[in-house]
């Protein structure tokens, strides 16, 4: 069953008239993963970020993003902001970037799921606490406690990807999780990816610039250049 169907996408940059991606088609089936690879400029990032509105001001965005048969570049800033998160969760490229350094990663974590649960203060956090025991992040309960700059790239990433889990949502987009971070760190977070692909009921877009991560992830590859796709194709 097509959980996401992007049909036509283009983006211009409203400022320069420059056309950033053109034409793009592609869709995402219940509990696949999709990896989108390309180089850096590809237009591969800012595709993903247009699924879900989170592309500048100045980025126009055409034709169509289905999800669940109802298309996310016709609704309301209010619709798409119950979806993101809750439905689609995104992780971003640096666990630095992806938290306010003044307040404490657990009070943001907390108020991002009350955003979109019913679930109480005390049951968030035991939520939280669960996945960042799934995701082997040592003593959860002082994690919360500390500040962004107290943790390693490392760290944080996982506490996106636990904060994603603990949201259910049914697609997790990933913007090259494990860019910034050092050569076993990397080994870890893809391992963690492959782990959530087999034991979690939702579907992945994974972005990465390297075909041999992506060829240990996805089930298909999109191949994306200058803002166009120019192969599709089933991993090995």
């Amino acid at each position: 069953m097509t959980l996401l169907k992007v049909a036509h996408l283009g983006i211009k940059d409203t400022w320069s008239d420059e056309t950033l991606v053109d034409n793009v088609n592609f869709t995402v089936q219940c509990g696949e993963t999709l990896g989108i690879i390309g180089e850096s400029g590809s237009g591969k990032s800012i595709t993903c970020k247009a699924l879900i509105g989170l592309n500048a001001q100045r980025l126009s965005v055409s034709g169509d993003i289905f999800f669940e048969h109802q298309n996310l570049n016709t609704i309301t800033e209010k619709q798409l902001r119950k979806i993101r998160g809750k439905d689609i969760a995104m992780i971003m490229q640096q666990g630095t970037r992806a938290f306010d350094p003044s307040t404490k990663v657990g009070k943001q974590m907390i108020e991002t799921l009350r955003a979109h649960t019913t679930l109480s203060k005390q049951q968030i956090k035991q939520e939280l606490i669960h996945y960042m025991t799934y995701m082997k992040l040592k003593d959860p309960q002082s994690l919360l406690k500390a500040y962004p700059y107290m943790l390693s790239g490392g760290m944080l990433q996982r506490m996106m990807i636990a904060l994603a889990l603990a949201l259910k949502p049914k697609l997790i987009i990933a913007d090259e999780p494990t860019t910034a971070l050092d050569t076993i760190t990397q080994y870890e977070v893809i391992n963690a990816f492959k782990d959530i692909k087999h034991h979690f009921d939702c579907a992945m877009i994974f972005i990465s610039h390297d075909l041999t991560v992506n060829n240990k992830i996805a089930d298909r590859v999109v191949v994306m250049r200058e803002g166009r796709v120019i192969e599709e194709g089933r991993t090995n």
